[in-house]
């Protein structure tokens, strides 16, 4: 077989600290096979004839997860905060959706690629070893779940495609700009969403190999330069801003656990509640819906009065986008079959998603400024959907982005809601 070429960011840490955040938070389905695996390793007879798995159907599939106690932990969760599933019966029984977390394998341009979700504390805040460090772990996942590279890179917009250098000279540029030395951590941002800007209004159909490389290069040279001169951010256009509302309501509704295991009346009321939650977020003014039950209470005004966070703290941000866009993460396979330029319009709306939700958890803590704390909360609700709630490969979602995909958008969110 040939070797196949696995791109770890080695600039990102991570070991597992125990938190249980996952074994919370996440719904776990499992396959026939996995759910054979531990109904042979004993564990009705274990628990004690409590029921494991769970049956449920989502979006027309029959699908069965594990079950959860009474509190939100996992069945499988002990009170030592470690997963009977591995300690008692062995790493190969666990589900390959918990042995993956917090790696998300997927198909690059010529690599297998490792993003990581950074709803995981250890990830988010960077705790832990390098990620080179788990090489052979890596390799044994990829070859398990049998990852390979994509066979052609998405497509770039309209139709036109991308070879292989041409994609990775695009992840690049916006790679480079956040790594830039000379500029400060919001300036990358702003001046991503400044070249996001550019290729907007761009030509490129017939711009293509060393000529599409070399304007790429062109472009980023000149946003960097433009970035030094802080233009004032424009303001954002009323109907962007209601969508974008709409788009953060989205972030925050993640099906859990619980909201799986509604029925009747009860799915009738949230379905209820969300409607009325969204229309909301909609208009922007007055009390924040408690969409999630850790929100504080608090106004839209109000949050937006509360002041962003020092330079220095937008690292973990950053770095969570860089993974991604090494990683080919942010478009195609990586994020809804989306274009290239679709994928990192969404990516660039992540500091603003991020932001407003940090925002609540400074509400929540009586702040003015968002602290590093708010940062990574903002940060950690962000991910906990981004790329993976289902609710946004929704064509409604696809027509959504595309309006976002304007010059001034993504830059005009970015200075109103971002950390």
């Amino acid at each position: 077989m040939t070797a196949i070429d696995v791109h770890l960011p080695v600039y990102q840490n991570f070991d597992c600290h125990g938190c249980g955040n996952c074994c919370r938070n996440m719904v776990v389905n499992v396959t026939d096979e996995e759910r054979r695996r531990i109904l042979d390793a004993g564990w009705a007879e274990r628990l004690g004839g409590r029921e494991l798995f769970v049956a449920y159907r989502f979006r027309g599939r029959q699908l069965c997860r594990l079950t959860h106690q009474p509190d939100g932990a996992c069945v499988f969760l002990g009170e030592d905060g470690r997963c009977r599933l591995h300690a008692e019966t062995g790493l190969h029984v666990k589900p390959l959706t918990c042995r993956l977390y917090p790696f998300v394998l997927g198909p690059g341009a010529g690599i297998v690629g490792l993003d990581l979700r950074a709803d995981c504390p250890s990830v988010a805040g960077n705790r832990g070893r390098s990620m080179s460090l788990h090489r052979a772990e890596i390799a044994a996942l990829v070859r398990e779940t049998r990852t390979r590279p994509m066979r052609s890179p998405p497509e770039w917009a309209g139709g036109r495609g991308l070879t292989d250098d041409e994609f990775k000279a695009l992840a690049a540029a916006f790679t480079g700009l956040l790594a830039h030395q000379r500029l400060g951590l919001r300036d990358r941002l702003r001046a991503g969403a400044r070249l996001l800007d550019l290729l907007y209004v761009a030509r490129l159909h017939k711009v293509r190999g060393e000529r599409f490389v070399e304007l790429l290069h062109m472009l980023t040279q000149a946003v960097v330069a433009e970035t030094f001169e802080a233009p004032s951010p424009p303001a954002v256009p009323a109907r962007a801003g209601k969508l974008f509302r709409q788009w953060l309501f989205l972030h925050a509704i993640a099906d859990d656990p619980a909201d799986l295991a509604l029925r009747g009346f009860q799915r009738y009321r949230r379905s209820w509640a969300r409607y009325r939650q969204s229309r909301a977020f909609a208009a922007g003014v007055g009390p924040v819906p408690a969409v999630r039950p850790h929100w504080p209470a608090v106004t839209f005004e109000a949050l937006s009065r509360i002041e962003p966070a020092d330079d220095a703290l937008l690292e973990p941000l950053l770095r969570s986008m860089r993974v991604k866009l090494d990683a080919h993460a942010f478009c195609g396979p990586g994020y809804y079959g989306r274009d290239a330029l679709r994928g990192l319009t969404a990516l660039w709306l992540l500091p603003a998603v991020s932001g407003w939700l940090g925002r609540l958890a400074a509400a929540k803590a009586g702040r003015e400024r968002l602290a590093r704390e708010d940062v990574l909360d903002g940060l950690r609700q962000a991910h906990h959907t981004f790329g993976v709630s289902p609710v946004f490969s929704r064509l409604s979602e696809r027509l959504r982005l595309h309006a976002f995909a304007r010059p001034g958008v993504p830059g005009a969110l970015l200075a109103a809601y971002g950390p």
